[in-house]
């Protein structure tokens, strides 16, 4: 098979040197020397479809700066906690409380707050959340969205359990 030089050409912040040695699975690399200064070896399909773009200095810059964060605060917040178990019951096939509890018996978590902790820290705040309660749907059957949601004591919640049957 015939390779193309690619000698000089310029990938994001790499330049490539110079050939380097076939990796194991026989691929054709180059020794890239990027904007920063660091050299490594690529393989040439990297270079070519853009998934290597520098040494590794790009990503690391990305991540530090945030810029492929949200920026609702709430991460590690107990709200934010509360809003991804709600969306993990309803949503997660391997969730242990999916089959028989939530999800799969149809319960849902409206597309507003599926699609936005913002969202649903707005309600929780409107509607009287406090660290000392939790999530609780007024219709056992019905799912979580605004008009069937409440902040509840443990014992409030406790006598607003479904049926057996």
């Amino acid at each position: 098979m015939r390779w193309h030089d690619l000698t000089g050409m310029k990938f994001g912040r790499l330049t490539v040197i110079e050939r380097a040695n076939n990796n194991n699975q026989y691929r054709a690399q180059w020794l890239c020397v990027c904007e920063c200064g660091n050299r490594r070896i690529i393989p040439s399909d990297c270079l070519l479809k853009g998934t290597s773009k520098s040494c590794g200095c790009l990503n690391n810059e990305i991540r530090k700066s945030g810029a492929n964060r949200r920026t609702h605060g709430g991460c590690g917040t107990r709200l934010h906690r509360i809003w991804k178990n709600m969306k993990t019951r309803c949503k997660n096939l391997n969730s242990i409380d999916y089959q028989k509890w939530y999800g799969g018996r149809g319960i849902e978590v409206c597309k507003e707050w599926d699609d936005s902790f913002e969202s649903f820290k707005e309600w929780a705040i409107q509607n009287g959340y406090d660290d000392k309660l939790s999530i609780d749907r007024i219709n056992v059957n019905g799912n979580y969205e605004p008009d069937n949601c409440r902040w509840s004591t443990s014992k409030e919640q406790a006598n607003n359990k479904r049926k057996r049957g």
